[in-house]
């Protein structure tokens, strides 16, 4: 009995954490795409700079160099606050013109008038609805089952050991 009562502890423990692992890291990742669809339908546009870049070198699995860069932003709303945000990591060298930054380099953010924290470099992320409902919710949506699945299997078989271990207490009882 306590053995049975053990696995079913140890399946939901383990889906659980296997199911709030998979969301971080699929929030690591993705990000909200709330803001980049309220970008798309309320975004308003200011003036920014790209201040720093960075761009780094990894070994593939074939041998060949896997290379990912991001930028760093400022921009001034027209209330006078001024924000300094990351853009996502992308995978690719980044332009020449980038690499070795000796000044500011202009540049069009996007940001939300209601939370102008939330921004992008004008033409980062999804450009319109459609974009973004077959990047954000339809290739979202796929790769979080993808993370999902092994907790929610952990969690299946949970049940199934929780019902099971019900139907030998019945018998036991009968």
């Amino acid at each position: 009995m306590n053995k049975q009562i053990r696995s079913v502890f140890s399946s939901t423990i383990w889906g659980l954490v296997l199911c709030v692992g998979a969301l971080w890291f699929w929030y690591s990742l993705v990000g909200n795409p709330l803001h980049d669809l309220a970008l798309i339908r309320h975004g308003q546009t200011v003036p920014g700079f790209i201040v720093d870049t960075w761009e780094d070198a990894e070994s593939g699995d074939e041998g060949g160099t896997q290379w990912m860069h991001g930028a760093r932003y400022t921009y001034r709303v027209p209330d006078g606050q001024e924000f300094t945000q990351r853009t996502k990591t992308n995978s690719g060298r980044l332009t020449p013109e980038f690499r070795d930054l000796a000044q500011p380099v202009l540049v069009e953010v996007e940001y939300l008038p209601d939370n102008p924290s939330v921004s992008r470099i004008k033409g980062d992320g999804s450009p319109d609805l459609f974009d973004w409902l077959w990047r954000e919710v339809g290739l979202g949506i796929l790769m979080l089952a993808l993370f999902l699945a092994p907790g929610v299997a952990m969690l299946r078989t949970a049940v199934r050991d929780f019902k099971k271990y019900n139907r030998t207490l019945k018998e036991q009882d009968d």
